[in-house]
């Protein structure tokens, strides 16, 4: 990946594949995938490959579909909407400390399935910004090492590349009003992070930010979009880390969801 922009126009950001591809070789499209559901595929073969993959035998048997945790929001492929997330940037890096606080209790509670399954799990998180995979590194440290059977990995999209997991939460960070949408822009980058996924894909990230991003239409239409407060263990989640950066103004809004949880839980303390 070349990041600056000198560099990309000067051609340096081209891959071997391209610059021979580029001199007229010729090219043939490996054009069947075993890797991931079809639910997860859809997106990235419609929008990178014109629809020109198949899904694998092994994809499309109903086996291949898991069901780690009870709930729609929980399918092979969803987009969890974080509205409360705020992006900060540490040095030049953008995070999202709410973001965070959702990602940490999916991970908890899917290694909690694990074990109560004593079923095998691998599950990755894949950030974009360095900032946000320093900072959920630092908070998992080793709380999951020592567990054969659940595997949990926090990586840069570009560290991704090549890996697969049998779960991927993308944690996309970036929440504000402009519009700015960061990676999404890199069309390699985001088809990297949208296929290391096995049996479930779950993307949290801010949909109004990215509204206009093809992953939010489509999550829409294809009814896999949810707001992350739907969820109990997420409001909570979500409550806690709003009051740790003092974020208050999500709690006053009483036409929101998170506003009635927040109601409840601010009741108990003061008991």
């Amino acid at each position: 990946m070349v990041t600056s922009k000198l560099s990309e126009s000067a051609g340096f950001g081209r891959s071997l594949f391209e610059r021979l591809s580029s001199l007229g070789l010729g090219k043939d499209l490996l054009n069947m995938q075993y890797r991931m559901h079809p639910s997860i595929s859809y997106f990235p073969n419609a929008n990178f490959y014109n629809n020109k993959i198949l899904d694998g035998p092994n994809v499309k048997h109903p086996d291949y579909k898991k069901q780690y945790l009870p709930g729609r929001m929980y399918g092979s492929y969803s987009f969890i909407n974080v509205a409360e997330g705020m992006e900060v940037f540490d040095r030049h890096s953008p995070k999202n400390v709410v973001e965070i606080a959702v990602v940490l209790q999916l991970v908890r509670r899917l290694f909690e399935a694990s074990l109560s399954s004593k079923q095998k799990l691998s599950v990755g998180v894949v950030c974009p910004y360095s900032a946000q995979v320093s900072e959920i590194q630092e908070k998992l440290g080793k709380t999951y090492e020592t567990y054969s059977d659940f595997t949990v990995s926090v990586k840069s999209i570009d560290g991704f590349q090549g890996g697969e997991q049998d779960v991927i939460i993308i944690s996309t960070v970036r929440s504000n009003r402009k519009g700015a949408v960061g990676f999404l822009s890199n069309l390699q980058r985001t088809n990297v992070a949208l296929t290391r996924a096995r049996h479930c894909l779950w993307i949290v990230g801010n949909g109004l930010t990215l509204s206009n991003s093809g992953l939010v239409l489509d999550a829409k239409s294809r009814g896999c979009y949810f707001n992350a407060e739907e969820d109990a263990h997420l409001a909570e989640a979500i409550i806690s880390a709003v009051i740790e950066i003092g974020q208050y103004n999500h709690l006053l809004d009483s036409n929101s969801l998170l506003f009635n949880r927040a109601k409840w839980k601010w009741s108990g303390r003061r008991k």
